[in-house]
């Protein structure tokens, strides 16, 4: 009973307590540092192509203009936002800052062409403008635009900004959008970021299973063009051939203000009579047709049905698992991968090593931090470059910020794997606090891309501190309720307690790592074991349990949420003065976007909000690395570890299972 009084109060308080939801539209809680839509300078432009070779996506292309004394090769960037990642290497890198950013991230249109600016459309200053509502064209019109339902896939990292829409921090319910499981109860499908061939063919199904009228939004640039992926052969660059579609978004990823903007417009074109475009499906030639699974194919024994968990399935992400039941009691498990597969490591060795510090947080979009720490760790005891003191305590705010924002996502698939879809929109809108923040120490809300090679781009801003003082005093009172609705609630406790234990030597037979290796007992954590950065000088404290069940994974990740808030508290009170990166190699060179690094081999490691994260990287002189090989945090959990777990369990806990071990398709896919 106490329990229950417990849970009553904490939602007695909320239900109380100011409203968590952004205003919107158009009023988003941007930052002034962040990194939105170029704006060109023409008077200040040289013409020297430095913006365009330094792109690593190919979006900017010189195109000849009238020549001044300033500009004598009359050539001006055009920028295709079809491809921009805004990842700040044409702004960092232009010598007369002829390109800065704006705060504007609202870049969507109906036609992907419109989305090539030319030097003087670059040059007007950015501003949203809504377009005039249409006349209610029947009462129909008027009941369909109010009630959208929303089938999401889940098939690359745009989805991490749709995100914060089922959050209380943005909440589509309020313009009448409902997210549903079942392609046949949806009117709109949101794809989510990147493509494959794999993920297509279910793309193309689910489209087909939806009933008239229907509208598709396809998010982020890798639907539109491949993106950031456009020398990837497992990109499906426009999907635009094979399904319709309504809205693009641009970005990578795209904000969740433009979904919100795309989300008005297509209310008020739906008002107005807008019915969708004409259902039209290419399978290209066959290729793209869904397979029947060979599992599906064969005849399970008697008593027995073979079926699949993903990775349409809205709690499995861009995963598959084929599951043999007996009854309702799983019998087999068989790790699908492959619907999010991009090649990473191949594509490092075509991009400088300064360029690939935009390609490597992409790697798990769920904690790009840690991707852009390993990989600059590996490169800087390569080339043998030192890290400023107040440089390594900056890196480790951004990977604490980084590891908070990751277990409140985990805690809220958690939740919603056991069906408490309160703790969902309630921790999802608290990560959303902890995005913003990190937004005002990078300049983005995902892939940060603050590392550079020899520290971090740029110092925190004199009220930071003090911003990240009141968030941290946010959520230490935000886990009291984290805990009275989700770790004392015992339903929760009865749903995941005792369930997919792991022992200690399973743990360490399979590989696994980080808080799943911890809730066993074995008390590893590289941030304590071998210290890298500024770990060392501020000192963590590292949770353990000695369960080794769902229950106590999710709890080891709720317990480092409260650690992390002290570390960056401690980091903040010790942060060193002086600079917060070296400008010069060892050599005594300058440290630019092409700059060479000497031949040799290095492996750096660090402890990422998933576990422990390797990057080996092996140089022979050039620009570019002729090797690089990552050694992820979830590949031994999900494909090795994750279908043992699952024999014996019932269908219902395969889902809470899943989420406890901490999934990154991205990651174990790359």
């Amino acid at each position: 009973m106490s329990r229950i009084l417990k849970a009553a109060k904490s939602l007695l308080g909320l239900a109380l307590s100011k409203p968590m939801t952004f205003n919107f539209p158009p009023d988003a809680p941007l930052t002034e540092r962040h990194r939105g839509r170029q704006l060109y300078k023409p008077d200040l432009c040289k013409g020297c192509k430095i913006c365009s070779m330094v792109c690593p996506n190919n979006a900017i292309e010189m195109v000849q203009g009238e020549k001044s004394e300033t500009n004598k090769t009359g050539l001006q960037p055009q920028i295709d936002f079809r491809k921009c990642c805004f990842c700040g290497l044409c702004v960092d890198n232009c010598p007369t800052e002829a390109l800065t950013f704006t705060m504007y991230p609202f870049l969507l249109t109906m036609k992907p062409e419109t989305l090539i600016y030319t030097p003087e459309m670059l040059a007007v200053p950015p501003e949203l403008a809504h377009p005039e509502p249409p006349k209610i064209k029947s009462t129909v019109a008027w009941a369909r635009s109010r009630s959208i339902w929303i089938v999401n896939y889940m098939t690359g990292c745009c989805f991490i900004e749709a995100v914060p829409w089922v959050a209380s921090s943005f909440d589509m319910e309020r313009f009448g959008l409902v997210a549903v499981g079942s392609p046949r109860h949806a009117d709109a499908l949101i794809v989510g970021g990147y493509v494959t061939p794999k993920t297509l063919k279910r793309i193309i199904r689910i489209y087909s299973l939806m009933p008239q009228p229907k509208w598709v939004i396809a998010l982020g640039n890798c639907p539109m063009t491949g993106g950031t992926y456009w020398d990837s052969y497992n990109t499906i660059k426009n999907i635009g051939k094979y399904i319709p579609v309504d809205i693009w978004i641009a970005g990578c990823p795209p904000r969740p203000e433009p979904i919100g903007v795309a989300v008005v417009h297509a209310i008020q074109a739906i008002q107005g009579g807008y019915t969708g475009k004409p259902e039209k499906t290419s399978t290209d030639k066959g290729k793209m047709r869904v397979p029947r699974y060979p599992l599906l194919a064969a005849k399970p024994k008697e008593g027995q049905v073979d079926m699949v968990f993903g990775s349409q399935h809205s709690a499995s992400g861009n995963f598959n698992v084929s599951l043999t039941l007996d009854g309702e009691t799983v019998v087999h498990a068989e790790a699908n991968p492959g619907y999010l597969h991009r090649g990473f490591e191949k594509l490092m060795e075509y991009r400088t090593w300064v360029q690939n510090i935009m390609l490597v947080p992409r790697i798990c979009v769920l904690d790009g931090a840690s991707y852009e720490l390993a990989y600059s760790g590996v490169v800087e005891k390569l080339a043998g470059i030192k890290v400023p003191r107040r440089g390594q305590y900056l890196r480790v705010i951004q990977a604490e910020l980084a590891r908070i924002q990751s277990h409140q996502m985990n805690l809220g698939f958690g939740g919603a794997a056991t069906g408490f879809d309160t703790m969902v929109r309630i921790i999802w809108g608290d990560r959303d606090h902890v995005l913003l923040l990190l937004e005002e120490l990078t300049g983005a809300r995902v892939y940060n891309i603050f590392n550079t090679i020899g520290g971090v781009r740029r110092d925190i801003q004199p009220d930071f501190p003090e911003k990240a003082g009141k968030l941290i005093s946010y959520l230490r009172k935000r886990l009291h309720v984290y805990d009275d609705l989700l770790f004392h609630n015992k339903t929760f406790i009865d749903r995941t307690r005792d369930l997919g234990i792991v022992s200690p030597d399973m743990a360490i037979a399979n590989d696994v790592t980080g808080p799943n290796l911890r809730a066993t007992g074995i008390d590893f954590d590289v941030r304590t074991a071998t210290p890298y950065l500024a770990y060392k000088d501020i000192g963590v404290q590292v949770p353990t349990a000695t369960q080794g069940d769902a229950y106590h994974r999710y709890l080891c990740r709720r317990r480092e949420i409260e650690e992390s808030l002290n570390i960056i508290e401690r980091a903040l009170d010790k942060l060193p003065r002086g600079p917060v990166a070296e400008t010069k190699t060892p050599e005594g060179r300058k440290i630019t976007w092409r700059m060479k690094i000497p031949e040799g081999q290095a492996l750096y490691f660090i402890e990422g909000g998933r576990g422990e994260l390797c990057f080996h990287a092996i140089s022979t002189g050039e620009n570019t690395p002729y090797r690089v090989k990552v050694r992820g945090p979830t590949f031994g959990t999900i494909l090795s570890q994750f279908p043992k777990l699952l024999r014996g369990v019932k269908m219902a806990d395969v889902p809470v299972i899943y989420w406890s071990l901490d999934q990154c398709p991205a990651d174990h896919d790359r």
